[in-house]
């Protein structure tokens, strides 16, 4: 392994895997600060945001959960040796598919090696080649999958950021009727609210919440 990634991939390793990014961070400063550092918080801060991102694409690829890891270290390691070609530029390209193109690149050299790996043992005939399960990485599957995963990516940021903005009641209500799709009585039933306090928060806390989201993407594709 290249020795500038070795403090990088012990970040990778030691990070909390469901902390929270900061909320007021984009990508063009994140972006900014990486390229000033090898390692350290903003490397923590990358990791934290997308790494579930990453890992999601490559199970639905048809990755065991040990290879999919080792994707997203690789993808990761990939993008901190590929940073400084990286000019964050909009209308040159954008940063979504600057890192499907690199989680892609990825995929496509695992799934290489498995094709290159000679098989112990021939399936039954009643069992199915591992391989036809995987997605090609260069076909239109895995752009739907890497949309789907990004738009969750997405909406699951909002609602970190929004927990942070509004009251837990507010957040809940929320959540478990416009994110979850609740009906409004099983929203009232499960946390002890009225109707009219259901219909508030989707009207207030659904304006910032999606304000935030319109954010995100024009921030990010």
């Amino acid at each position: 392994m290249d020795r500038h990634c070795a403090p990088l991939k012990l970040v990778l390793q030691s990070a909390p895997m469901k902390a929270d990014p900061p909320l007021l961070e984009t990508r063009s400063s994140l972006i900014n600060r990486l390229k000033a550092t090898i390692n350290g918080e903003s490397w923590e801060v990358f990791f934290n945001t997308y790494w579930e991102l990453i890992f999601s694409v490559a199970r639905r690829a048809g990755l065991s959960e040990a290879d999919s890891q080792d994707i997203v270290q690789e993808t990761i390691l990939k993008v901190h040796k590929s940073l400084d070609r990286f000019k964050y530029n909009r209308e040159r390209g954008s940063f979504k598919g600057w890192l499907r193109t690199i989680t892609r690149s990825r995929l496509t050299e695992h799934f290489k090696k498995q094709q290159r790996q000679p098989q112990t043992q021939q399936p039954r005939e009643d069992e199915d080649d591992p391989l036809a399960n995987l997605a090609d990485p260069n076909g239109p599957e895995i752009e739907r999958i890497w949309s789907e995963e990004w738009s969750r990516s997405l909406i699951q940021r909002a609602l970190a950021f929004l927990k942070q903005k509004v009251s837990l009641k507010q957040y809940q209500i929320f959540k478990c009727h416009c994110i979850d799709e609740w009906t409004v009585k099983e929203t009232c039933d499960a946390l002890n609210v009225n109707a009219a306090q259901v219909y508030m928060a989707k009207k207030r806390v659904g304006k910032i919440f999606a304000a935030k989201l319109e954010r995100l993407k024009q921030e990010e594709e």
